[in-house]
């Protein structure tokens, strides 16, 4: 991991702009680098999570904050975390830019921060993940099969740790249709765009 930074030319941060709002990113910070199948993946976000106006989200793995702010006018509260500070910032900045005041951000793993707010009284119906390759850690993955936001999407890299982690979310949610999004056109990769609902215990 690279500790210094020198600007040897230029801006200290890039401008990116998707669906309806404007952005700064840090150069540690993680972006999509296809920004037209970027506005396809978020507008399928969007879509899957159907939230409404008294709804409290939380963005797992935020990074700058750019899935969540297509949420952020929608919902009561935004909460998310990530673990590049820099990137944290830049949602702070990026938020307050855009006039939201209904956003929290936290530097911190998922695993760690989502237990905590829990134990401090936040409570989530609604849960964006997208996590890197590696899926969801197991410690996240038991909160929220503990604490079951009543709607989830999950924005998956890879089909294989997707799978895995679906298996468990499966016990308490129906997955109601998984959507891909070719996001490298002429490789083998591809992002999935998990809706997923609480399931009603009379019917389980």
């Amino acid at each position: 991991m690279v500790k210094r930074q020198r600007l040897s030319w230029g801006e200290e941060s890039i401008q990116e702009g998707v669906l309806d709002y404007e952005f700064s990113l840090s150069p540690r910070a993680f972006y999509q680098l296809n920004p037209e199948q970027t506005e396809v993946l978020y507008s399928e976000a969007v879509k899957a999570l159907d939230v409404n106006k008294e709804d409290h989200l939380i963005d797992a793995y935020c990074g700058v904050g750019t899935i969540g702010f297509a949420f952020a006018k929608k919902v009561k509260t935004l909460r998310g975390m990530d673990i590049i500070p820099e990137a944290i910032e830049d949602a702070k900045r990026n938020a307050k830019r855009m006039g939201f005041d209904n956003t929290h951000y936290e530097a911190g793993t998922a695993e760690e921060t989502i237990p905590r707010w829990y134990k401090e009284g936040y409570r989530a119906d609604a849960l964006i993940v997208d996590p890197p390759r590696t899926g969801l850690d197991d410690k996240l993955l038991d909160t929220i099969l503990t604490y079951v936001p009543e709607k989830m999407v999950y924005i998956s890299c890879n089909v294989s740790t997707l799978a895995r982690d679906l298996v468990r979310l499966v016990e308490v949610y129906d997955i109601h249709y998984i959507q891909s999004v070719d996001m490298f056109p002429h490789t083998a990769r591809t992002e999935a765009v998990v809706k997923l609902i609480k399931k009603d215990k009379k019917s389980s």
